[in-house]
């Protein structure tokens, strides 16, 4: 064989092997490719799956904060003062404003599905629908077709004093995030938690008014415990307990009067001494397990200052107009005129730290708690609670009203004035 031919055959078989090797480089990075191509997939579904779960979770967040909002809610879920239709109202607690058989009960409408948008840094688009009137047809939020992250909310029973929150949480999503549409969403998440009422009060007052120091009942006033569970108390006291000839007890059927006066309580009593001030909030955490500022900072409370009678009444009537339930007053309290707070469904807690001062016909559903109080109508009105009224130190009542023990308003209390917390254990993912 000559030297060219030799020459030829080292080409070819160098050309054949740079061949091999370059089908064999060709196929790595094929193979390699393909890995990458599939990596950055798994790595953007798992994005996706992780902001779908967050925003589900923000819905739940969301929905506990609306709850525990009193104010009126608009079709947008913005906060109007026009009426007390509150996001609460609206979707857990349905039948408080029935016109027959209203309840304070948690009764959650199931076939409505509020929610958000996230249009921007801390923006939301919401939207809170109507509750359709049949419970065969569903009522979904309108996000509009903008494709952005949302969630929706639903709610469903657990019993009287609790409910299930179901939240849907989508990525990329044109309309909404519900059951209708869920799967052809860009990225779905859905979990869920339990919520239930933490009572603000801890022991209902067993009589309609309570006193941790002495109590002086004259003009016309009238007490009235027809409560057999309470034994008909009319009054206790931590001290002594007086009252005028026109003063009109009126215990249960077969209990004298007398034996309806409950003075020199040993716990309420040891409860004033240890509080002679009652600047240390004793007697009020015997009754709502916690301190005055405690209750202060409950979301469902709202926190009032007045420097005078008309002072005190517009802001009350303004906050109550606005739907809050609950009141702290950091000023002494005077109401005058003729005005109705609460009812039996909805009663009110008021609180003040300092001294409450009633003339008038104001009449309120509920719990008045005052560190002392002074009832004075000068025959001028006939002031009236239903519920109780509980008082650090002394009570001095002078006037025709009437304090009415009701079991039922001070039941409620619990269910109105209530925050709306996450029970532990409760979330799941489904």
């Amino acid at each position: 064989m000559d030297h060219a031919t030799k020459q030829r055959q080292r080409g070819a078989g160098t050309l054949v092997l740079t061949m091999l090797l370059l089908f064999g480089t060709s196929i790595a990075l094929f193979y390699l490719n393909r890995g990458l191509v599939f990596e950055q997939k798994t790595s953007a579904n798992q994005i996706r799956a992780t902001t779908a779960l967050e925003v589900a979770e923000a819905g739940i967040e969301w929905a506990t904060g609306m709850l525990n909002t009193p104010y009126t809610i608009q079709a947008n879920c913005g906060f109007d003062t026009t009426t007390t239709n509150s996001f609460r109202s609206k979707y857990v607690q349905t039948q408080l404003t029935a016109p027959t058989n209203p309840t304070a009960n948690l009764v959650p409408a199931t076939n409505v599905f509020p929610g958000c948008k996230i249009t921007g840094t801390n923006t939301l688009s919401c939207n809170c629908p109507a509750v359709p009137a049949s419970n065969t047809t569903m009522a979904y939020a309108d996000l509009g077709t903008s494709v952005a992250p949302g969630f929706t909310v639903q709610f469903a029973a657990v019993d009287t004093t609790s409910v299930k929150v179901t939240s849907r949480g989508c990525t990329a999503t044109a309309s909404t995030c519900n059951t209708a549409n869920a799967s052809t969403a860009d990225a779905t998440a859905v979990i869920e938690v339990i919520l239930k009422l933490r009572p603000v009060i801890r022991a209902v007052p067993a009589a309609p008014l309570s006193a941790g120091g002495t109590v002086d009942l004259s003009g016309s006033y009238n007490i009235i415990n027809s409560d057999v569970a309470t034994g008909g108390i009319l009054v206790n006291a931590g001290s002594t307990i007086d009252y005028g000839n026109g003063v009109s007890l009126s215990p249960i059927a077969g209990v004298p009067q007398d034996n309806a006066l409950v003075g020199s309580d040993s716990s309420l009593s040891s409860l004033a001494t240890a509080d002679p001030t009652c600047t240390n909030s004793t007697v009020f955490n015997a009754y709502f397990g916690s301190t005055m500022a405690q209750y202060q900072a409950e979301p469902t409370t709202k926190t009032l200052a007045c420097s005078s009678s008309a002072d005190c009444k517009s802001k009350l009537q303004a906050a109550y107009d606005d739907g809050w339930r609950s009141f702290y007053f950091s000023t002494d309290l005077h109401l005058s005129g003729n005005d109705t707070y609460g009812s039996v469904v909805q009663p009110v807690t008021i609180v003040t730290p300092n001294a409450i001062t009633i003339n008038g016909g104001i009449t309120i559903y509920g719990l008045v708690f005052s560190n002392s109080s002074d009832w004075n109508d000068l025959g001028t009105g006939s002031a009236n609670i239903h519920g109780a009224e509980v008082t650090c130190n002394n009570v001095s009542i002078n006037g025709n009203g009437t304090v009415t023990y009701d079991p039922d308003a001070l039941k409620n209390l619990g269910k109105i004035n209530a925050d709306l917390v996450r029970v532990p254990g409760s979330w799941r993912e489904l």
